[in-house]
């Protein structure tokens, strides 16, 4: 059976229609706060404004999949992640019937503090009916890309936007795209037919620029061009169609003399 894949308007969650209903978010990065607040920014936990989307999603989707860095430390567990992460993975297996967590690159030492009740896989991705569903940050395995769609966390995607008075933002987004047929064929002997890119479902992430130079892009299928990028499309989080961006040079700074 065919899997619909719609993202959730104004959230960073993807809706899969298909045997099941389940729901998709990505790096949660749970805990990094901490992290902020030893570089001396004083910012209330996100914790609690996850779980209430979860919560709501939850009225969608019976089944849920983390696609990697439910945590933030690297590569151990922290205290506060080691008093956040349980309760709040227990609460995600009261809403949801299933949960399952694809491992990124953050989520070293994770097992510890799950429920048995989670379904953890590696990075390299397990495929739900005819979607393959990988982190990102290591290569997607063969089963994986054998798939009709592949959709990935990992980088955090937005869109760097500049006006005419050169006044710059950087927002989150969705990205749609085909993959390099011969790229993936040489590798994999398959090419999937679209590749769909999660956006950071923690609050304070923004991401990497699609629309930035690919050498800076993270995870192996970006840095070596295996999307094609012909074919790709950036949506705002509200929907907004921005097509294919133009890419945008990241500021220089200014040589002192």
């Amino acid at each position: 059976m065919s899997v619909e894949l719609e993202p959730v308007p104004d959230t960073p969650a993807l809706m899969m229609r298909g045997n099941a209903r389940w729901v998709c978010v990505a790096d949660l990065h749970l805990g990094i706060e901490a992290q902020l607040r030893r570089a001396g920014f004083n910012i209330p936990s996100q914790t609690p404004r996850m779980l209430s989307s979860l919560e709501l999603l939850a009225s969608s989707g019976n089944k849920l999949v983390i696609l990697g860095d439910i945590k933030h430390k690297i590569p151990s567990v922290s205290y506060r992640e080691d008093r956040e992460i349980p309760p709040f993975m227990s609460r995600m297996l009261e809403l949801y019937s299933e949960v399952v967590l694809v491992a990124g690159n953050h989520d070293g030492g994770v097992s510890s503090v799950l429920p048995d009740a989670v379904r953890a896989h590696a990075g390299s991705g397990i495929r739900l009916d005819d979607v393959g569903m990988f982190h990102g940050h290591v290569w997607p395995s063969r089963d994986v890309m054998g798939c009709q769609r592949i959709v990935m966390g990992h980088i955090h995607p937005s869109v760097l936007l500049a006006d005419s008075l050169g006044a710059r933002t950087n927002e989150k987004c969705w990205v749609r795209a085909g993959l390099d047929r011969a790229k993936a064929l040489e590798r994999y002997g398959a090419c999937p037919q679209e590749l769909v890119v999660v956006p950071a479902f923690n609050p304070l992430l923004t991401g990497t620029p699609v629309n930035s130079p690919a050498k800076t892009m993270l995870g192996p299928l970006l840095r070596n061009e295996f999307i094609d990028r012909s074919t790709l499309r950036v949506f705002l989080l509200d929907g907004t169609d921005l097509g294919t961006p133009p890419s945008v040079e990241p500021r220089r700074t200014r040589r002192q003399r």
